[in-house]
């Protein structure tokens, strides 16, 4: 059964705020593994629910888009926040964070269910996708530049 945490409504504008959310509500900058969370929001990007879709090891989770999306369908997301730590200080997303982005977006489409950014959550720091996507875009754009005169 898929349980809603307990939580005050609370409205996100942005990466900050969602951000402060998982450090100041979720203590997620604590945990001793690489834990995912799902924040579930409504039409106006309010939270309705948080929830743990994978704990993993120091280094690793493992993260399917069906374990994030079934808890999404259950509690009746518009939209969805995919957050989790890294314990290596390194703000910057792996391949592997880079993959499941594109996952993600991907099921969401299908199910219309927008995957509203991927955060990698720090005390003090955090890496969003959404706010990094023209840079990412970019070197895409270059590593097939340079995949292409080779």
């Amino acid at each position: 059964m898929i349980k809603e945490n307990e939580i005050d409504s609370k409205h996100l504008n942005n990466a900050k705020d969602i951000h402060e959310f998982l450090i100041n509500k979720v203590k997620l900058h604590n945990e001793p593994e690489e834990v995912v969370i799902m924040l579930a929001l409504d039409n106006k990007n309010n939270i309705n629910g948080y929830f743990e879709v994978s704990r993993g090891t120091i280094n690793m989770s493992l993260l399917t888009p069906r374990e994030v999306f079934k808890r999404a369908l259950a509690s009746n997301a518009k939209s969805i926040v995919v957050a989790h730590n890294h314990l290596s200080g390194d703000v910057y997303p792996s391949i592997q964070d880079e993959k499941i982005t594109e996952a993600l977006i991907k099921a969401g489409e299908i199910l219309d269910i927008k995957l509203l950014d991927h955060i990698i959550v720090f005390e003090k720091d955090y890496y969003s996708f959404f706010e990094n996507k023209n840079k990412r875009i970019k070197n895409i754009e270059n590593k097939k530049e340079s995949y292409e005169r080779s």
